[in-house]
């Protein structure tokens, strides 16, 4: 263009004089085109389809495989906020639905330590790990840690946009689960087993023993590196048509001591 004196801006203005010096189309860049379209459109897809599935179920989902149920080891963590609905009173129903979507948005973090979020349940979530990556480097420990500490760093935003900040417990627990697709006009992966239910009557339990983090025995007994964690047993609960108690744990990161420089 720039060495073709005779294309100027006025030349380039002019739609029919334009269309003179663009080079003859043929049949090599449609078909360029409609390929690149297409692949972009599939991309997007994809993408779409691989967030809403989950990263572990995308490979099975795609080749078939979760037609047939199947029985899986996974961690569940139910995370809830706490004192939602006195927040819903006070902010009201849209501001509200505007702090739990900016809540959802910094619950991203938890893929960084191999967490899924399988659903999300009014102003909490169902978290799911595979049980070798969730137990490795306490990851299902770290992620909820993770995911308190991004609320942390925004904490002038949400005073500033909601007046306060919002605080979180959750529950863990491992255990066997059916893992299907249901559905035929709308399909879904969905997770069938006790070990969800005892999952979220954890979490409930949170507020009795007062612990941001709950952990069920077994869970416990999973975990590799016990010694970067500070571990308490605080009790146990009874589930409804179970003689068995679950045994529960709080459970925190331990704080690493920083090293005074010497002068």
């Amino acid at each position: 263009m720039a060495s073709n004196k005779n294309l100027d801006l006025r030349t380039i203005v002019d739609y029919p004089t334009f269309l003179k010096y663009l080079p003859e189309t043929e049949l090599r860049h449609i078909r360029f085109f409609v390929y690149f379209y297409l692949a972009c459109i599939a991309n997007g897809t994809f993408r779409e389809m691989y967030k809403k599935i989950g990263v572990g179920n995308f490979f099975n989902w795609f080749f078939g495989r979760l037609n047939k149920p199947s029985e899986e080891k996974k961690i569940f963590m139910f995370i809830d906020m706490k004192s939602s609905t006195t927040k819903a009173e006070v902010l009201g129903h849209k501001r509200f639905s505007h702090l739990v979507q900016d809540v959802f948005n910094d619950m991203s973090v938890l893929y960084n330590y191999h967490g899924e979020i399988y659903q999300y349940l009014g102003d909490g979530a169902i978290v799911t790990w595979d049980q070798r990556k969730g137990v490795k480097d306490n990851n299902c420990i770290k992620g909820f840690y993770a995911f308190l500490r991004v609320i942390e760093r925004r904490s002038r935003y949400y005073r500033r946009k909601y007046d306060e900040v919002p605080q979180f417990k959750a529950g863990l627990h491992i255990g066997q689960v059916m893992v299907l697709q249901v559905g035929s006009i709308r399909r879904d992966i969905s997770y069938n087993g006790d070990t969800i239910n005892t999952a979220a009557r954890i979490e409930s339990a949170c507020n009795e023993y007062k612990q941001n983090l709950l952990i069920s025995g077994v869970l416990y007994e999973a975990l590799g590196d016990k010694k970067a964690l500070n571990i308490k047993e605080v009790g146990t609960i009874k589930l409804r048509g179970k003689k068995r108690a679950v045994l529960l744990y709080g459970v925190k990161l331990k704080t690493k001591a920083r090293k005074r420089k010497k002068k």
